[in-house]
């Protein structure tokens, strides 16, 4: 039983749990608008979320044990504080860092040097912080091992408690606060919890935390790393990276199936979380039962990678959708990562060295946890696939398990021998998988997509890259092309793809320098480029400009082209940081529009940042493609582009109600320029590649006549009441309170219909010449 004040303290560190999460969550986000997107932006910026913790679990360790039980709790307080209000000051350094990396790239290479300039400004930012919730660990743990004279427990719950408060954060973050208040005020209610944490802590009264009559002489990381010690924290290390590995790898490997909104990717985060969470608690229970406990650690590597390579041909089989197919697939391996941290603490603890043992397995484990981020995105997933390098970190856990189970000596020797056979005929299995069946591992849609392909006798490619998986095909026989990423159908050969750069060039008197954002087929680059232009285009998938060729032949003579460069960045983070002034820009942003990211290419910031690179009479072309999603949602995208330019049309094909092309200016657009698209010989070549045979230029106008929609003033009527997408309130990716308690209709069918014809008659009657 726990005593009142512990249950206090218990309940506090679950709190502490939440609000870490939120920050981690919350941080995440607002640098990324400062760095991208990018694969090494996400791991520079969780790398030093990560080492603070670290360094803080090792400091507070080394102090933990001097300290008396009643300065414990106070300490804890204190340090809870600190968080609250360093992490608060993050909203003041944030801008301050976003100046200063403007310094260091103009947004057109991502190398090795940049990753070390993100890495050492978010340590600016988060170091602190981090240190000092790194450091709650170790003292909180400290004080409950005297409390409850034992260290297993100590361990077990009190790690259990702050992990599934970490489940708490991220469910409260992804699925109610950042919608419904936004992201700083998400940091801001984190920064309460911690304040409300420590004034609670403090108001703990003395007399009932019993001071205990310990020895308290100091014992040296020396007499703790002993041979056998070392190579236990050594192995909790390892373990720690493969299983940040898994999570980086789950996380792509169910993409495909789940989807890429914002809620699919919490969700998995957080069932990750919750299985750590419950492995810690049961712990505890169990913990009298272990005879061996190198024999349970074997066994726990075993059953971990046991359960990782059977979640591969799990996914190789089914599609999993639902939050409980998901927890069927990941719980059981998580579980048994949640049981390593006890195990291992209450393995090598003892009473006088608990702090310093808690800091430095903790410090082990996430510094393996920093560099198992690094290996999963730059290593294993463009070496060997999502799914194969699964199956590859399996082989890690089971070479662990055969040399802890090895070197256990107590407990029958039967368990150890069949323990041994079994984790060496899984190896044997792994390396016939990897080896000869590489194939089954592969995540069911690829695996579908691939064999599609080869029934039709198409050319196609599937490569995994740091950032995305991307599957590309094309049959000419059938003139059938597609490019997926992530499993998501992104582009086909359809003609707004080459109008995305007609119509804007046709609207400007006389461009010369252009911006493409997001490559897709590569379709509107190439079609830029007929016009003599010269034109950057920025992609964030550094394998989507690989597949150009499988969509048009004259690919790499397009891609050598002088006058064109091909950019691998963020669309967002190269418009923020590039100092080139371009006449016109297009965007045409990954569907769905729900997906996350995809506000950062909608928000009015985004605009802002783009119009400051416009020269004068520049043009902003952004593509709203609002088929499938809720009126109110393309509503307030629309209003974030009309929020920044003065001058605005909107254009859209005549025989199209999926979308329409949105131009922006801070000059007035001559819209009877549109009346010469279809006199340009340029023009009406690039799009006679689509039809079959070639259309004679009278025939244009009925086959893919334009139309004006929109201009300002009349979309201004139709979507004023609507507030904007910006960078504090992503209000397409978070939307799951609005969709439930709002109505708006879905744009397809009929709604759609309805909607291009609102749009005309809401023009109309506005009677603009």
């Amino acid at each position: 039983m726990l005593s009142g004040s512990n249950r206090i303290i218990y309940l506090l560190f679950f709190f502490s749990g939440v609000a870490g999460l939120i920050y981690e969550i919350i941080w995440g986000r607002l640098l990324v608008l400062i760095f991208g997107s990018t694969t090494n932006s996400i791991v520079a910026v969780i790398s030093a979320f990560l080492g603070g913790l670290a360094i803080g679990s090792l400091i507070a360790g080394k102090y933990s044990d001097k300290i008396s039980q009643k300065k414990l709790i106070k300490t804890y307080a204190l340090l809870e504080l600190g968080v609250g209000l360093t992490s608060a000051s993050t909203l003041l350094l944030l801008p301050a860092i976003k100046t200063l990396y403007g310094n260091f790239s103009d947004g057109t290479s991502v190398t090795l040097d940049l990753l070390f300039v993100k890495f050492a400004l978010t340590i600016i930012v988060l170091l602190i912080p981090t240190i000092l919730m790194g450091a709650t660990l170790p003292v909180l743990m400290k004080f409950a091992e005297i409390s409850n004279k034992s260290i297993s427990k100590s361990v077990s719950l009190l790690y259990a408690t702050n992990t599934l408060g970490g489940v708490v954060g991220v469910i409260l973050a992804a699925f109610v606060l950042i919608e419904a208040t936004g992201l700083t005020a998400t940091l801001l209610i984190a920064v309460a919890i911690n304040m409300a944490i420590s004034l609670t802590a403090l108001l703990i009264r003395a007399k009932e935390v019993k001071q205990a009559q310990r020895n308290q002489q100091e014992t040296s990381f020396s007499k703790i790393l002993t041979k056998e010690t070392s190579l236990i924290i050594f192995a909790f290390a390892v373990s720690g990276m493969v299983a940040i590995a898994y999570e980086v790898l789950w996380s792509r490997v169910l993409t495909p199936t789940v989807g890429t909104f914002i809620y699919a990717f919490a969700t998995i985060l957080a069932i990750y979380i919750l299985g750590i969470g419950i492995g810690s608690f049961i712990y505890e229970r169990f913990s009298k039962l272990i005879t061996s406990k190198y024999l349970a650690f074997g066994l726990c590597q075993m059953g971990i990678g046991f359960f990782a390579l059977l979640s591969v041909l799990i996914t190789h089989k089914f599609q999993i959708k639902s939050p409980f197919e998901i927890a069927l697939m990941i719980l059981p391996a998580t579980i048994l990562m949640g049981l390593t941290f006890p195990l291992v603490v209450s393995q090598i603890a003892n009473e006088k060295s608990f702090g310093r043992t808690i800091g430095l397995s903790y410090f082990a484990n996430t510094i393996g946890a920093i560099l198992g981020g690094f290996i999963a995105s730059f290593l294993l997933i463009p070496v060997f696939g999502s799914s194969q390098a699964i199956a590859v970190l399996s082989l890690i856990n089971f070479t662990l398990a055969l040399a802890f189970i090895y070197s256990q000596r107590k407990g029958p020797q039967f368990l150890k021998l069949a323990s041994l056979t079994l984790a060496a005929i899984l190896i044997c299995v792994n390396f016939y998988l990897i080896t000869f069946k590489g194939h089954r591992l592969y995540q069911v849609t690829n695996d579908l997509h691939i064999l599609e392909s080869k029934i039709d006798g198409s050319t196609y490619n599937f490569k995994e890259d740091e950032v995305a998986s991307v599957f590309g095909f094309s049959n000419k026989k059938k003139d059938d092309l597609g490019l997926f990423i992530d499993g998501v159908a992104t582009t086909s050969r359809v003609a707004e793809t080459r109008l995305m750069s007609h119509i804007p060039i046709t609207l400007h008197k006389n461009p010369q320098k252009m911006l493409v954002i997001c490559f897709g087929m590569g379709t509107t680059f190439r079609s830029s480029l007929k016009h003599n232009l010269e034109v950057d285009a920025v992609e964030l998938v550094p394998s989507v400009p690989t597949f150009m060729h499988y969509y048009h032949q004259n690919a790499q003579e397009v891609l050598n082209n002088p006058k064109g460069r091909v950019i691998i960045n963020d669309g967002r983070n190269y418009a923020f940081l590039t100092t080139k002034k371009y006449d016109i820009v297009t965007i045409d942003p990954p569907p769905p529009f729900n997906a996350a990211g995809t506000s950062v290419l909608h928000s009015r910031e985004f605009y802002r940042d783009l119009s400051s690179h416009l020269q004068k009479d520049g043009i902003v072309s952004q593509w709203i493609y609002y088929n499938k999603s809720r009126k109110d949602e393309i509503s307030m995208a629309i209003k974030s582009f009309i929020d920044v330019f003065p001058y605005v049309l909107a254009i859209q094909k005549t025989d199209s109600v999926g979308g329409f092309f949105l131009e922006g200016s801070y000059s007035p657009i001559q819209k009877q320029r549109l009346d010469n698209l279809y006199k340009n010989p340029v023009v009406i070549d690039d799009l006679n590649e689509i039809f079959s045979p070639k259309l004679k230029t009278e025939e244009f106008y009925q086959t893919i006549g334009l139309e004006i929609v929109g201009n300002r003033k009349s979309l201004e009527a139709l979507v004023n009441a609507y507030p904007p997408i910006t960078d504090d309130r992503p209000r397409n990716e978070y939307f799951i309170i609005r969709q439930k308690f709002t109505k708006s209709p879905i744009l397809e069918g009929k709604n759609a219909i309805d909607f291009s014809e609102e749009l005309k008659s809401t023009y109309s009657s506005k009677n603009q010449n």
